[in-house]
């Protein structure tokens, strides 16, 4: 509909706009004609046709009001166009039309000006994903970004207000290598190594140029206006670290992390070691209880071989549980080289599945060992238990009778007790 009003207004030669209306005073054309058919039926919100008249000669008069909404809009020039309150959120408006430069949004052909205002829209955009908070509500036209500069040295962190503030000056600034912040801000990317790292560096060069012009008004021009020194102060900072940030020197802290876990873990085993040498001792009080003459001491021994399995049992327990702490801390410290364990270098790939194969291997043995030594640990008191049985099996079975026999058997009354 907004295209047929285009049409219409072209059609009449693009006549001066005077309060929202046009008019058109001569011989009607094809175009005219046509676009008139078209605009026949034509909606209020899309414009209005005020006045239609064949007059003497076959003149046509037309007056035309003009769409003033969000339906469609009609812009002198492109400056006019900046000043759309739209512009200062990242959206360019749609059904509009610069007189200046005959354009309207549904040509195929763009001025350099309206992609330049797209680029600016664009760049809202994606400040408002990078920023570190963002009010959308506090202004109809803008948005509030907010980005910091950490402390440095003596200087306090520091906080910037970005008010996205679109006018006319946005325009005849050069906007390169913006799909530098697509690339960090896609998620498509979220795994790729120091994505977070380079998100912070370019937030910090955005505010170091804002604070550098701190004293302008419109701090979002000056984004604009400075944005290659934006890039070349964020490419500094990412050679900073890059160059601080060496694979050799990962690949080392790796191996040490390897040795680190390792030990622990073979600690652990160790520190029991000592306390595992009562097992093969405890199996001597076997043979104290095998010659043993008294019922009593047997029960001594017994329980006290039963007792030492316990200990055992519990420290194995205790042990197994600090184990188990080992390698979840194993597995935390991990976790974040395992998702973007593709984006290192192959001799970093290989180290990283390397080491995580051969602490998880380590973790497997020793669960084995801790449930051979439990299996283990059972023996004293098992066995004990055991060769008392087979020793003083008659005692044994004389007290589970007499235990039956009082249980099952009926209770005996004096008769002296029921005699009157």
């Amino acid at each position: 509909m907004f295209a047929n009003v285009v049409a219409l207004y072209r059609a009449m030669g693009a006549p001066a706009i005077k309060g929202g209306v046009v008019s058109y005073e001569g011989l009607p054309t094809t175009d005219i004609t046509v676009a008139l058919q078209a605009c026949k039926d034509l909606q209020p919100e899309y414009g209005k046709i005020q006045h239609h008249e064949v007059v003497e000669g076959g003149v046509v008069e037309i007056e035309l009001r003009l769409p003033t909404n969000e339906y469609g809009r009609f812009y002198a020039n492109v400056s006019d166009l900046a000043r759309n309150g739209s512009l200062g959120k990242g959206q360019f408006p749609q059904n509009v039309y610069v007189v200046d430069l005959g354009w309207a949004d549904f040509d195929a052909r763009e001025p350099t000006e309206i992609k330049e205002l797209r680029r600016v829209c664009r760049l809202i955009e994606l400040l408002a994903l990078l920023a570190i908070g963002v009010d959308k509500d506090s202004s109809p036209d803008t948005y509030n970004l907010f980005f910091a500069l950490p402390p440095d040295g003596a200087k306090p962190p520091r906080t910037f207000l970005l008010p996205t503030q679109v006018d006319e000056h946005v325009i005849g600034h050069e906007l390169k290598h913006m799909s530098l912040l697509e690339e960090i801000l896609n998620r498509k990317n979220e795994n790729k190594a120091h994505l977070s790292e380079r998100k912070l560096m370019i937030r910090m060069a955005i505010a170091s140029v804002i604070e550098k012009f701190e004293s302008e008004s419109n701090h979002f021009l000056v984004v604009v206006r400075e944005w290659k020194e934006v890039l070349t102060t964020y490419r500094a900072n990412l050679q900073t670290y890059v160059y601080s940030f060496s694979f050799e020197k990962a690949r080392r802290d790796l191996a040490q992390a390897e040795i680190d876990y390792g030990t622990k873990l073979s600690g652990v085993l160790g520190d029991i070691a000592g306390k595992m040498l009562a097992l093969p001792i405890s199996f001597a009080g076997w043979v104290v209880l095998n010659t043993s003459t008294s019922a009593f001491e047997g029960f001594v021994l017994v329980l006290g071989l039963i007792v030492v399995s316990l200990v055992l049992l519990a420290i194995l327990h205790n042990q197994m549980l600090q184990a188990d702490r080992l390698l979840h801390s194993f597995n935390v410290v991990f976790d974040d080289f395992k998702e973007k364990i593709k984006t290192y270098p192959p001799k970093l790939q290989g180290l990283l599945r390397i080491t995580i194969e051969q602490v998880e291997k380590q973790g497997r043995s020793l669960r084995r060992t801790f449930q051979l030594l439990q299996m283990l640990a059972l023996l004293p008191g098992v066995g004990a238990v055991l060769i008392a049985l087979v020793k003083y099996w008659d005692s044994f079975l004389w007290a589970i009778v007499t235990a039956m026999s009082v249980i099952f058997s009926g209770p005996i009354v004096d008769p002296t007790f029921l005699s009157p």
